[in-house]
């Protein structure tokens, strides 16, 4: 039976940890979604989801492109 490396285990868990919290501190310095956009598809009131994922889509596109 092999065993496996537990500090090697632990140091990809800390990197992976490390990783979502970069992802995480980068995507809220750089991606802002436009409160007009949403707010014209009045979700509120039985607003169409579809919609409102198309401009969620296009905003995380923009991202990537810029």
């Amino acid at each position: 039976m092999a065993r496996n490396n537990r500090r090697l285990t632990r140091l990809y868990f800390i990197l992976v940890l490390l990783m979502g919290l970069f992802g995480y501190w980068y995507a809220g310095n750089s991606w802002h979604v436009e409160a007009e956009s949403l707010a014209a598809l009045n979700l509120v009131e039985g607003g169409d989801w579809i919609g409102f994922f198309a401009t969620l889509g296009e905003e995380v596109i923009q991202l990537f492109l810029g």
